[in-house]
């Protein structure tokens, strides 16, 4: 029968393709030709991404090996629900993260920062005075 034929066919090994997530976290599951699990997520060395249920991503598979989640779609704006997490790979851990809704956190031994640094629209040194002023003012 000729539907049999039109039916999506199964990749080759080594071939790509476009998947969606199914499961996301403790175990990766993504919708391809059928509902694959127990998938492996690629990042950039250094770099942690954890897919999210819904993303459109694409799956490799090399021969023999288990099939692995490489990368996802760009549509050109920041998905509300992103976290890049950035870990030096040095023996100290510090890391930065970064979301899209705006909150960064830096974690380290020590911490420096270099160029001028602002708080608001106010330069961290300006602040300092600011509260210095108020204290000795006997407002803060």
């Amino acid at each position: 029968m000729w539907l049999s034929g039109q039916q999506k066919r199964p990749a080759e090994q080594g071939e790509g393709q476009v998947g969606v997530i199914t499961m996301s976290g403790g175990e990766t599951a993504a919708l391809l030709d059928c509902e694959r699990r127990g998938l492996q997520v690629y990042a950039p060395a250094g770099y942690r991404w954890t897919p999210k249920v819904g993303q459109r991503v694409l799956v490799i598979q090399g021969r023999g090996e288990i099939p692995c989640v490489v990368g996802a779609r760009q549509d050109g704006d920041v998905p509300e629900a992103v976290t890049v997490e950035a870990r030096s790979l040095g023996l100290r851990g510090s890391s930065i993260k970064a979301s899209a809704q705006g909150d960064a956190v830096i974690e380290g031994e020590n911490v420096r920062l270099n160029g001028q640094v602002y708080v608001e629209e106010e330069t961290l040194e300006e602040l300092i005075v600011r509260i210095v002023l108020m204290i000795l003012a006997g407002i803060g």
